[in-house]
């Protein structure tokens, strides 16, 4: 522990002397305007600068949009995330500048205001109300929402091109929209963003389906960079998705099947839930009539969580042109989860944003064959994995970002405090030992169980008690109990527990994993754990940060050592050693190293 504190120290100064290097550079950098092209280049995200004051009223926060400086006309693609405002603009009005501004209220919709014990209040429903303050929901003739009315393709679409800020005066090219009709720009409009599709007539009055809508705003927000075109295989978790056609399919995978954005109809079936209530199944009736109060919900929600607006440490990172692929073993995956929520907002919509991790061993196989850019990892490759290397030609870098150790468990209602290494070992080893009194511990059957040999966990046995691979686990153990999970290496152990006759088992795992999935043990099993001290030292974050625990360590970023210099693994790395990065570790539940 004390030679790896050594190492870490003089990569951490090493890290601190690039930082100022580099921090004079982003410094320069930022003090332009930043601005990202989206998509194809038709859209453009900028970033307005601003923090807001502390006296600001939450209302007031909530009418907090971007608007053109010259005109005072609303971005409706905008929003706030950690001291700045970013707003997504059409191309063509890129150079226009923007400002954060508090925009007014507009009247409430007059179909929407009730009357009761002689005061009036506004029943508009909340999607509707942010539409209307962007300036893309601006009722009939008379002020009425009619949220229950169903919609026409001139509605629809207007909707959607005023979300997108795209103007156009352009021939439509429709024979049934003309200059002087109401809808004539939004043709053009719809037209020139290649959202409306180039056919004879606009058919402007025609009630819109859910499909259609459903087609319009996943075209809208794929043409802005904001939607991935799905891999044609994702399932819909919809009654009737057999039933959906075949021209909106599309739509229905990107925007159901990716992000949960769906028009749909609730229907309660019989079966109940663990609370007893009833169980919902949701259908897209993707040809019925869609409502104006439906497309305004899609829309706002459209809004609200399909850009991903970066972080300043993102940009000065440059992770906004490019992120690394990142892995890791199972329990380092909070890692993953908390550096895309510091560097993003929506960061799980970011196109790169892994919704899991492979298992240790994988995922060090992916580094090595190049299949990934860096991994989160809890412990040091096993010798296996070493010899994969080699063979391979790849020499791998670990960089030390947070402190962990390996630890053991055992039932709560085992006596037993603690074990030695040498009791550990001969436990593992030699299966010495069939009853706990042969340790310190009670009169009852010890229960040892261990993990797969391709595990992380079992690359720390390798290390601490198996000689660096040249031992093995014993035959009788592996026959038997391996727990093939993480999380069931802690749900075996408590389930083995037996009171006639008396049986406590012992497990191993890393630490903070254990402390984070001990929280969620009472939703599983009554059976609770407990740690045992290790030589007489408990394992504890004081302990394994000071290294007086005998099996503290690290968890590491690491990487193939040819990556080359200011590659996004090699700014992950820095930024993970950076105060921000320090408190993602924090943030992922793990001990941030001390510097």
């Amino acid at each position: 522990m004390k030679s790896m504190g050594k190492k870490i120290l003089a990569l951490v100064l090493a890290s601190c002397l690039g930082l100022l290097c580099a921090a004079a550079a982003r410094a320069a950098e930022s003090a332009q305007p930043w601005s990202k092209a989206l998509g194809d280049g038709s859209y453009v995200l900028k970033r307005i600068e601003y923090t807001i004051p502390e006296d600001m009223s939450y209302g007031d926060s909530e009418c907090l949009l971007a608007v053109y400086s010259a005109t005072g006309e609303t971005v409706a693609i905008s929003g706030y995330a950690e001291d700045a405002l970013y707003a997504v603009v059409p191309a063509g009005r890129a150079d226009e500048a923007l400002e954060a501004r508090v925009v007014e209220k507009p009247a409430p919709f007059t179909d929407q205001v009730q009357t009761w014990n002689g005061s009036e209040y506004d029943q508009t429903p909340l999607s509707a109300k942010n539409l209307a303050l962007r300036g893309v929901l601006r009722g009939n003739d008379r002020g009425e929402l009619l949220p229950d009315n169903t919609i026409t393709r001139a509605e629809a679409f207007t909707l959607v091109t005023r979300v997108l800020g795209v103007k156009s005066v352009a021939d439509p090219g429709y024979a049934d929209a003309k200059p002087g009709d109401w809808y004539y720009e939004t043709a053009a409009s719809a037209r020139a963003c290649g959202i409306a599709a180039a056919d004879a007539n606009f058919n402007p009055y025609r009630t819109v389906t859910r499909g259609e809508i459903m087609t319009m705003v996943y075209r809208a927000f794929a043409s802005a960079g904001m939607v991935e075109v799905p891999a044609g295989d994702e399932a819909l978790d919809l009654a009737d998705a057999a039933a959906v056609p075949d021209w909106a399919l599309e739509a229905y995978q990107a925007l159901r099947g990716n992000y949960g954005l769906c028009i749909t109809t609730a229907t309660e079936t019989e079966e109940l839930d663990s609370e007893g209530f009833p169980i919902s199944v949701y259908s897209a009736e993707a040809l019925r009539g869609a409502t104006r109060g439906e497309v305004a919900e899609l829309l706002y929600s459209a809004i609200r969580f399909l850009p991903v607006y970066p972080s300043k440490a993102a940009i000065e990172y440059g992770f906004t042109d490019k992120m690394p692929v990142i892995d890791g073993s199972t329990s380092t995956y909070p890692y993953t989860r908390a550096l895309y929520a510091a560097l993003f907002r929506n960061y799980d919509n970011h196109s790169q944003f892994p919704a899991s991790h492979s298992k240790s061993h994988e995922s060090y196989q992916r580094l090595i064959s190049g299949e990934v850019d860096v991994l989160f990892a809890a412990t040091e490759p096993s010798e296996e994995l070493k010899a994969q290397a080699r063979a391979a030609g790849v020499e791998l870098e670990l960089i030390p970002i947070a402190y962990d150790a390996m630890v053991f468990f055992t039932n709560e209602e085992n006596t037993a405090a603690g074990l030695t290494q040498k009791q550990i070992q001969d436990i593992y080893v030699n299966n010495a030992y069939a009853n706990w009194n042969r340790v310190g511990g009670p009169d009852a059957a010890l229960l040892p169980y261990c993990r797969n040999t391709d595990s992380g966990s079992h690359a720390l046995m390798e290390r601490y008690f198996l000689n660096g691979g040249k031992l093995s686990l014993n035959p009788a153990i592996l026959q038997g109990n391996v727990s093939q999970a993480m999380s069931s290496a802690l749900t075996d152990v408590a389930a083995a527990l037996e009171t006639n006759p008396t049986a406590y088992a012992i497990g191993y795992s890393v630490y903070y994993y254990y402390l984070n999935a001990q929280t969620m043990m009472g939703d599983v099993t009554d059976n609770q754990l407990k740690l045992l001290a290790v030589d007489g030292v408990a394992p504890s974050d004081k302990t394994i940060a000071d290294g007086t625990y005998p099996l503290a360590g690290y968890n590491y970023v690491v990487l193939r050592s040819d990556e080359p210099k200011g590659s996004p693994a090699r700014k992950l790395a820095e930024f993970m050693l950076s105060e921000r990065g320090q408190e993602c570790v924090q943030n992922a539940g793990f001990g941030p190293l001390k510097q």
